[in-house]
């Protein structure tokens, strides 16, 4: 089964780069996803795979061998489309049994291979049917199939997931990863969709501005993202400004708007740094007002808004410092909440993550467009 490696790989359109300096190793077997906002390279990363688009610079190795000239149809691979690509004069087994006819296979190892795709992704009942009369998510089980069938041994998957209903999503995202590992492939899936993306992926390469700003598995973006733009695009979290009041040999110490102070397990700023903090929303305590006792990590101030969204909910503090915060809470908590209520936050200091205020200001940092 083959690894993809890009080497140093940038596209550019005129003096426009759609992507610079693109560099990652995918081992066989992996579910790889591509993630990031519209626009930041990871379709036109998908089609340098693919072979739809030739480098610039650098070298595109697929299982050993540099295939920067090689075409599309010598590359083995399958891809599955946003909006299905399906042939709609033809029938589910002829869509299907169209990759192996067209690539010379006998009509018995192309049926065999058509039938045992049909199968693995639950068409058998369908052959017969024409696309017009099939649902979205069985017209993207035509595609998958179809991908299947023709040996391919990498699956690239742009955006496969947008044109189904959300709970359809849900569902049909682990479904394409079962079939995935259940067939050793290696699969590389395309989203703007950060939920998505960690919930099928191996590992995730988060994009921005035709550029690679992390690769991780899906808890380490989380947990320990590089930027604030990762930490921003990956889950939410509240952003505060302050400064480095003291560094000791394990923590520092940081000064918000308001006098509050937070202790973060981090070092590696002098003293007097100005600095952004990251904190994850739903990793703030909710206390009575008459807890704040000034100590670190700790804030406070008056609820102004709390509102239901499901299997959580959002409430809206305005802090002593005048800034406004959201931050999440589970139902039960939030039914207890009242607006105009004071309450106190509190955090522990391992959710405390601290980035270099950027030059370019903190709205420009976060930005997804």
């Amino acid at each position: 089964m083959p690894d993809i490696i890009f080497r140093n790989v940038t596209l550019r359109y005129g003096d426009f780069e759609a992507v610079k300096k693109l560099n990652f190793h995918i081992y066989d077997g992996e579910y790889i996803g591509l993630l990031g906002p519209s626009g930041c390279g990871k379709t036109t990363t998908l089609k340098l795979i693919a072979g739809l688009r030739t480098p610039s610079e650098g070298d595109i190795i697929i299982d050993k061998r540099i295939v920067n000239g090689i075409p599309p149809e010598e590359r083995n691979i399958g891809m599955v489309f946003q909006h299905f690509a399906i042939f709609p004069f033809m029938t589910v087994w002829e869509n299907v049994t169209y990759g192996p006819k067209v690539k010379g296979w006998s009509d018995i190892k192309a049926e065999k291979a058509a039938w045992d795709a049909i199968e693995l992704v639950r068409l058998s009942d369908k052959v017969d049917v024409y696309p017009k009369y099939l649902s979205a998510p069985e017209l993207q089980r035509v595609g998958l199939a179809r991908a299947i069938a023709s040996g391919a041994k990498i699956l690239l998957l742009d955006e496969p997931l947008s044109m189904l209903d959300v709970k359809v999503r849900q569902v049909f995202r682990h479904e394409i990863r079962r079939l995935v590992k259940k067939l050793g492939l290696t699969a590389v899936h395309v989203t703007h969709d950060q939920e998505e993306a960690t919930a099928v992926c191996d590992r995730i390469i988060v994009m921005r501005k035709g550029e690679i700003v992390q690769i991780g598995k899906p808890y380490e973006l989380y947990r320990k993202p590089k930027t604030l733009f990762v930490a921003n695009f990956i889950g939410e979290s509240v952003f505060l400004i302050g400064h480095i009041l003291e560094v000791t040999d394990h923590d520092s110490i940081i000064r918000l708007r308001g006098g509050y102070l937070l202790e973060a397990p981090t070092t590696m700023f002098n003293k007097g740094s100005r600095v952004v903090v990251a904190i994850r929303k739903e990793e703030f305590k909710i206390l009575p007002a008459s807890e704040f006792d000034k100590s670190t990590n700790q804030l406070n101030g008056t609820i102004v808004q709390n509102r239901f969204i499901g299997f959580f909910s959002r409430v809206r503090i305005k802090l002593k410092s005048e800034e406004v915060i959201e931050i999440k809470v589970s139902p039960e908590i939030a039914r207890t909440l009242r607006v105009g209520d004071e309450v106190t936050l509190s955090v522990n200091k391992e959710d405390v993550l601290v980035y270099t205020f950027p030059k370019e200001g903190l709205e420009e940092a976060l930005s997804v467009v």
